[in-house]
């Protein structure tokens, strides 16, 4: 068996898992999974955690983002599917890297109006919304702060991508 097709078998696994068994209970058997999982496979076992949609899910993220140097849009992937929120978000604007990276990432998500193209069919079913609705001036003044400090192209690109999403009109 291959790689993929073990991580393939594990998400399958987690997303049964997640349905059958109680939330605090799938969550604590699929995260001590990854938890022992090779750093070089972590970014492509996080999905798994998409299943369990809580909180809790957003603090392993903090404990666990150090252990990559690459963070992929799973893990923003992963904190939108958990709940995220604007509070989280400015703690992790304030932390930097990785745990920046990831909150940008969760943000696009969470202020996606209507479907992106790209889009998961994951993201397309549940639709995260940011649960504590922040201003618009608020959070677009916090990010252009944050350029100030972070000014690559990725973080460019998402500070855009989300100012343009939260001032758009349902």
């Amino acid at each position: 068996m291959t790689e993929q097709e073990k991580i393939d078998d594990f998400i399958d696994w987690s997303e049964k898992l997640a349905m059958n068994k109680n939330q605090e209970e799938a969550f604590k058997l699929i995260s001590s999974k990854i938890d022992v999982c090779d750093d070089c496979y972590l970014n492509d076992h996080i999905p798994a955690l998409n299943f369990i949609r809580c909180e809790e899910v957003l603090n392993w993220i903090e404990r666990n983002a150090s252990r990559v140097e690459n963070i992929s849009e799973n893990w923003g992937h992963l904190a939108a599917s958990s709940h995220f929120n604007w509070e989280k978000a400015e703690e992790w604007l304030s932390k930097g890297r990785p745990l920046s990276l990831i909150a940008l990432d969760a943000l696009i998500l969470c202020t996606t109006i209507g479907e992106r193209l790209n889009q998961s069919l994951w993201m397309r079913k549940i639709k995260p919304k940011l649960n504590d609705n922040p201003r618009p001036d608020v959070v677009a003044k916090r990010l252009q702060e944050y350029l100030v400090i972070d000014k690559v192209p990725r973080t460019r690109k998402a500070v855009e991508k989300v100012i343009a999403n939260i001032f758009l009109v349902d």
